[in-house]
């Protein structure tokens, strides 16, 4: 299956509430708690485009779907996160020994785990993101936590169409998601929502994309 390439970035704006269903996604976004009923409203946007329904993006209205979708997808991404919680918590490990061993060895120990976590934090990052498009094509095919969250049958996911994958992890994983930390950067992170919003629209067309191999005719 060949991807649409463009279509996943100016999909919104054909929408004719468009500018309403994002500016209240985005509101929603700031207050934290609200960003879980975003995540499934962006759930049920893969699903739609899986299946070819009209309109693509939903109204904001079914909101016991939404947090429904949206608590299974913060699940998966907080438990795909703790790793990286338990690398970072290794820093401080170093400091234990602090008393008990000269500074320079304590340098060279704490040196090593930092190489060591710095490497593990780029290789599971480029994991995770790769894998974000075939967790959201497991929730939207109504599959459980556990399949969402486990990486091998992610893996079954993604395997058949591997390429589609890997161009979307360039260009939203890679090309995307940078130009945002960029542009939020400027704007003192004010205007991470809206973009993380967006991001998350664009994420979710490609998803649905990739998983319309999966969907009943």
């Amino acid at each position: 299956m060949t991807l649409d390439y463009g279509a996943p970035f100016g999909f919104l704006f054909k929408d004719k509430d468009w500018f309403k269903k994002f500016a209240i996604a985005s509101l929603l976004t700031y207050t934290f708690i609200g960003a879980a009923p975003i995540f499934g409203w962006t759930i049920e946007i893969v699903r739609r485009v899986a299946r070819g329904e009209e309109p693509i993006i939903p109204e904001l209205k079914d909101w016991k779907l939404f947090w429904k979708l949206g608590g299974k997808c913060a699940l998966v991404n907080a438990i795909w996160l703790l790793p990286l919680l338990f690398a970072v918590i290794l820093l401080y490990l170093p400091l234990i020994f602090a008393n008990r061993l000269p500074p320079e060895a304590v340098l060279a120990v704490f040196g090593g785990t930092l190489c060591f976590v710095m490497a593990f934090l780029f290789l599971y990052t480029i994991v995770y993101v790769f894998f974000f498009p075939s967790m959201m094509i497991v929730l939207a095919e109504g599959g459980s936590v556990w399949k969402a969250m486990n990486p091998f049958h992610l893996w079954k996911v993604a395997r058949p169409q591997f390429m589609g994958h890997l161009i979307v992890f360039f260009i939203v994983g890679m090309a995307l998601l940078n130009v945002i930390a960029l542009l939020s950067a400027f704007t003192l992170f004010l205007l991470l929502p809206p973009m993380l919003v967006y991001a998350g629209l664009v994420a979710a067309h490609y998803a649905g994309q990739l998983g319309k191999k999966n969907s009943p005719e």
